[in-house]
């Protein structure tokens, strides 16, 4: 997978998404290609694909103008239709409408008197999202982000500069699809640009009406005193999941609430569980200090369920793979990845973006 960077160089949000668009129309139009067959392929009709888009649309226009202008920037730029923007934006949205999908391993270890400690697995289809993006932006606000997100999102796993990170894992739960509501990624961005506190998130989260489910793992760091919650969105509900005494706090893709458990919906074999108990299992690696290391001793766990490969028994609309190994460091407000599962950390590139500085490798 390629991962690509880019830095806004203006706080108005439709001239943003119009140089984003214009710069980057080759992988837009390839990413539209892209989900529309994965969209026939798992059994969604295309008018169902573009009611559902256009639903998120008018949610997103009423919660979150900013960022719906933003996409209207995008689609000039780039001249596609605006309702092809929204067919990515809204992805998860869509695909809740049919067979779900597989996504995302995340610990945070909360130590005493220093920032969070964070590691994420990005597990998805093999055939899509093979160019992605690492972005650089500051709001109207002035609040600076650095997010990493397919073409056509808004946001996905980023950290700002408020002393807030945020990691990102997809559900399914059995209200999925039943409403309109804001794309989860719109939810993220929108996290990401105004909250510092994980109160601030979960008001945000409770604000919006949903159709999708995922996991929002928040990370949070005053100076003095780090914090975790996983913020378990549904359309169903909401539940905040706090780090627990032990002071690690994991999540992939099944829900931890009790209640919203009730609702789970999954309509394949998957390996949530075993990713589950091995983070729980190797939760003393998530206190390495140093986020390559962190990330390699993850890697070096024999034959860990969280590096996923693609299964060639499966359909190519079934096969999932570890794309990105990302960790966030919240007190310096810098996204660090590589392009690939922990098992590739140590003969891959790893790179770090921060939001008011140059990319870094080493």
């Amino acid at each position: 997978m390629i991962v690509h960077e880019w830095s806004a160089d203006t706080t108005d949000v439709e001239e943003e998404g119009r140089r984003f668009g214009a710069a980057w129309t080759t992988q837009l139009r390839a990413a539209r290609d892209s989900y529309l067959e994965l969209f026939a392929q798992s059994g969604v009709a295309d008018p169902a694909a573009r009611k559902t888009a256009d639903d998120c649309r008018r949610m997103t226009e009423e919660y979150a103008p900013e960022i719906a202008a933003e996409f209207r920037g995008m689609a000039a730029g780039s001249a596609l239709a605006l309702e092809d923007i929204w067919l990515l934006t809204a992805r998860t949205e869509i695909l809740a409408l049919t067979t779900p999908s597989m996504e995302c391993s995340t610990i945070v270890h909360i130590p005493d008197g220093a920032p969070p400690r964070t590691l994420q697995t990005w597990d998805w289809h093999e055939t899509l999202s093979n160019e992605t993006v690492v972005r650089r932006l500051r709001t109207t606000t002035g609040t600076g982000i650095v997010t990493f997100c397919e073409f056509g999102q808004p946001a996905k796993i980023g950290v700002n500069d408020r002393g807030l990170g945020l990691h990102f894992n997809i559900l399914h739960h059995l209200t999925d699809g039943k409403q309109p509501g804001v794309p989860v990624h719109v939810l993220a961005r929108m996290i990401l640009e105004r909250a510092r506190t994980i109160e601030e998130a979960t008001q945000i989260a409770r604000s919006v009406p949903l159709a999708a489910s995922s996991v929002l793992t928040v990370a949070t760091f005053d100076g003095e005193r780090a914090d975790a919650a996983a913020i378990e969105v549904a359309p169903g509900g909401i539940a905040v999941v706090r780090a627990p005494d032990g002071r690690t706090l994991v999540h992939t893709n099944h829900f931890l609430d009790v209640d919203l458990a009730a609702g789970e919906y999954s309509p394949y074999e998957t390996t949530t569980l075993p990713r589950y108990r091995c983070l729980v299992d190797a939760a003393e690696l998530a206190g390495i200090a140093a986020d390559r290391d962190r990330a390699l001793a993850f890697g070096a766990i024999p034959d860990a369920p969280i590096t996923v490969r693609a299964r060639r028994d499966q359909p190519p609309h079934l096969r999932w793979e570890t794309k990105l190994t990302a960790t966030l460091d919240v007190a310096g407000a810098a996204l660090s990845f590589v392009a690939g599962a922990p098992a590739d950390v140590a003969t891959s590139q790893w790179r770090r973006l921060a939001v008011a500085r140059k990319a870094l490798s080493e």
